[in-house]
């Protein structure tokens, strides 16, 4: 046993009898509040790992839904609107990229809260000391665990609203200027992006230049075309 002076080192009561010592009482008594706020660390004390795990069985259910939530909007829009993009590369690509992180965090914040809430396999302890050293050791690694799952699911939705957000701003296939396709007497079908006439000649213009020149008289049908490869 030691004693703390107020301006000394401790002092070192190990060898001095019981009986010889006097303990008189704290000049500060417990209150009530005291006595309460005592007994409920206790009680958290042994109560600390079920609630941790309930807390993140919890947990879990709820990043399950939210991922069910997102899956679905995915699924019921994602394909047209990742279609709607012109280039592969850079918009869908990226849009790819955001979204498979963000599943891959879901699945991440589900698994760590999994973990948290099972709990890892023990021995059997008879020792109340050792029980009482694991169960504290057990309650930190759920506590841990519980807390990378919250991280985890921190990036979740800012994923999420990111991939939303380069599909709505990227350039869209709807943005391109509509295709001209023209058809002639003799079967002969041109497309490109602009046509103008010279001469009695309809000269039509695409993208890397003057595609046909097609003689006006000749000309059958005008129409356009989303793209090239539309038939008409």
């Amino acid at each position: 046993m030691s004693a703390t002076g107020n301006n000394g080192p401790d002092l070192d009561l190990s060898n001095v009898p019981v009986d010889q010592l006097e303990f008189l009482p704290s000049p500060n008594p417990a209150t009530p509040e005291d006595v309460r706020w005592a007994r409920m660390a206790d009680e958290a004390r042994f109560n600390g790992l079920p609630d941790i795990q309930r807390s993140a069985e919890r947990w879990g259910a709820t990043i399950l839904v939210i991922t069910g939530l997102l899956t679905t909007l995915t699924a019921v829009r994602g394909a047209s609107d990742l279609a709607a993009l012109q280039d592969l590369w850079p918009y869908k690509v990226l849009v790819g990229l955001l979204a498979g992180t963000s599943l891959l965090l879901a699945v991440a914040s589900v698994v760590w809260a999994a973990m948290a809430a099972q709990g890892q396999p023990v021995n059997i302890i008879v020792s109340g000391p050792r029980y009482a050293e694991e169960t504290t050791k057990a309650t930190k690694v759920a506590n841990s665990r519980l807390k990378t799952s919250r991280h985890f699911a921190l990036w979740i939705v800012p994923f999420y609203l990111a991939t939303l957000g380069v599909m709505a701003y990227a350039p869209q296939k709807s943005d391109e200027p509509p295709m001209i396709n023209v058809t002639d007497s003799v079967g002969g079908s041109y497309c490109g992006l602009s046509a103008k006439e010279v001469n009695g000649t309809l000269v039509i213009v695409g993208e890397k230049g003057i595609v046909a020149r097609v003689p006006i008289k000749t000309v059958t049908k005008i129409v356009s075309a989303a793209d090239c490869t539309q038939k008409n």
